[in-house]
């Protein structure tokens, strides 16, 4: 079984926010939009960083999880050049035992410079409540 989450500014596309399912927490990309108003937050990518990690932070706390039950991350960025910057920002959220990652540089929608998509593990099974 799976639940969606649902958040505040949610896009409105087909797609959910994250959804519950099996124990884990399955997070949508995120980007460096502001939810509300679907534009870039800056063109800072530190800036932009931080700002994706804090949606994502917000969609777990819907998920009654936390940054901390985080197993994996996938991390989209722009720009080769962007990796020691977005480092400093990412170390800023998560502690050793670090969650497995990957890093893709690619080509991005609407003029963002990092998307970041996660799995955590979920503090409740859902169906088994």
């Amino acid at each position: 079984m799976k639940q969606p989450i649902a958040t505040d500014g949610a896009s409105g596309k087909p797609f959910s926010s994250a959804i519950q399912a099996g124990g884990f927490v399955f997070v949508s990309g995120q980007g460096g939009l502001d939810p509300a108003t679907g534009r870039v937050v800056s063109t800072d990518l530190k800036a932009q960083t931080l700002h994706t990690l804090e949606n994502i932070r917000h969609i777990l706390q819907e998920a009654e999880a936390t940054i901390e039950d985080v197993v994996k991350v996938n991390v989209y960025l722009k720009e080769r050049s962007h990796y020691e910057a977005f480092n400093e920002v990412y170390g800023s959220y998560f502690a050793y035992p670090y969650p497995a990652r990957t890093t893709i540089y690619c080509d991005l929608n609407f003029d963002i410079l990092v998307e970041i998509d996660v799995i955590a593990l979920s503090p409740k099974r859902v169906g088994q409540e």
